[in-house]
């Protein structure tokens, strides 16, 4: 096994938090079943006494396919809808994790649009790209969805399990099932789930002093072997970057040039990935462009502003105007030490 395989094991080990309290998901899922016939379209008059709830779906949806996509927050400004919606030759709404990326790209504006926006967003987003029973269906997802991250969010846990990785992802897992059931919650969270137990027994493997380093390395690439194709592809996808700039960090301090540096992307993770990456570079200098015009404007408030009370509320009005929520806190963390 090589060095390189065994880091990204440890790596996925290490982020083992990111694999369970965050929302990873696929690109390429397996086909996934169909909702419940509970969310399907009424089919003949046997199903007449359902007309009424799907009538009520249907006014929940209605015209908001029509909610503005001009002027998005700011922190979807210039960036591509992720997700997408899946429909079977029935009609009926495919489940897969691609649906959650959907709805979590719009609700990472939360902080900066009411939910009633960003709800109305989401329903858009599904009428533009679904019809019939697949966009009733994913509407009534959706409300699932939303009450589900709201139940997440007060998950106890008994405080002698309170640091027990495996305990949070079983109450969370338990939780899926209650909003989803349990063939709905495997086709939406599955692969996060195996990806989950995964860096569990990574990061077992990798505090285990009584391995040997060949023995390590081969627990590690059996629990890696393990997942399926696409979590593979994903764990693979995530750590590129890490392993694109530690490359090229050492090409750079050798005297690479940029174009050398292009040249290395392309043989190594391909021109697609390279483009990537050259986004991924661009992105990075401009946060820390607009972090440091921010870091300017806040030294400027420290010295006009003589009243700390009054410097502090300029500053956090200077952080909101120029940062989203999720942006606040790397930020914050960058500039952990104030100017006063």
């Amino acid at each position: 096994m090589s060095r390189r395989r065994t880091g990204a094991a440890l790596a996925a080990a290490l982020a083992l938090g990111a694999a369970l309290f965050g929302v990873l998901r696929a690109d390429k899922p397996e086909p996934a079943p169909a909702l419940a016939a509970t969310q399907a379209r009424p089919r003949g008059p046997e199903n007449a006494p359902r007309a009424a709830p799907r009538r009520a779906a249907e006014a929940r949806t209605d015209g908001l396919e029509k909610s503005p996509f001009r002027d998005p927050p700011r922190s979807l400004q210039g960036t591509d809808v992720d997700g997408a919606l899946r429909v079977g030759p029935d009609g009926e709404l495919l489940l897969g994790p691609e649906i959650l990326r959907l709805f979590d790209y719009f609700l990472t504006a939360e902080g900066e649009e009411s939910d009633e926006s960003i709800r109305a967003r989401i329903l858009a987003a599904i009428r533009e790209r679904a019809g019939g029973p697949a966009a009733l269906q994913a509407a009534a997802l959706l409300d699932k969805y939303l009450a589900y991250r709201k139940d997440a969010k007060s998950i106890s846990l008994p405080p002698e399990r309170a640091n027990d990785p495996e305990a949070r992802l079983e109450a969370i897992r338990a939780l899926r099932h209650k909003h989803f059931g349990a063939d709905a919650a495997d086709a939406l969270f599955g692969d996060e789930e195996r990806e989950g137990l995964a860096a569990i027994a990574e990061s077992r493997v990798a505090k285990d002093s009584s391995l040997s380093p060949e023995e390590r390395e081969a627990k590690l690439a059996a629990i890696e072997d393990e997942l399926p194709e696409s979590v593979r592809e994903a764990r693979a996808e995530a750590l590129l970057p890490v392993r694109a700039r530690a490359e090229e960090t050492a090409m750079r301090n050798e005297g690479a040039t940029d174009e050398e540096v292009r040249a290395h992307r392309v043989d190594t993770f391909g021109e697609e990935a390279a483009d990537r990456l050259e986004e991924l570079d661009r992105a990075r200098a401009a946060f820390k462009e607009r972090v440091e015009a921010f870091r300017k404007e806040r030294d400027a408030l420290a010295k006009t502003t003589k009243d700390d009370e009054a410097f502090r509320s300029a500053e956090s009005a200077l952080l909101e105007r120029s940062f989203t929520p999720t942006e606040r806190l790397r930020v914050k963390a960058i500039l952990a030490t104030p100017p006063r």
